[in-house]
């Protein structure tokens, strides 16, 4: 993953989210732009298409996978 690149995954229960790294002055969880220290960045650091990652998360962990990787 790299700055700029959106990440599609679906969550356990086969919702799809779009996430986009982005610096820290421009994290905006709400609106999908997440920043290197998140763990959701973490979880999606190494991922590849298809690949399912544990995201460790304050909330409890869950089980994602990457489905669509995008270029910013």
């Amino acid at each position: 993953m790299q700055i700029g690149n959106w990440m599609i995954y679906t969550d356990e229960h086969d919702t799809e989210h779009r996430v986009q790294l982005v610096g820290e002055d421009q994290a905006d969880a709400a609106n999908g732009l997440i920043n290197w220290g998140s763990p959701l960045w973490r979880a999606l650091l190494s991922a590849q298409l298809n690949d399912e990652v544990l995201w460790q998360r304050p909330a409890g962990d869950q089980l994602i996978e990457v489905i669509r990787i995008e270029p910013g």
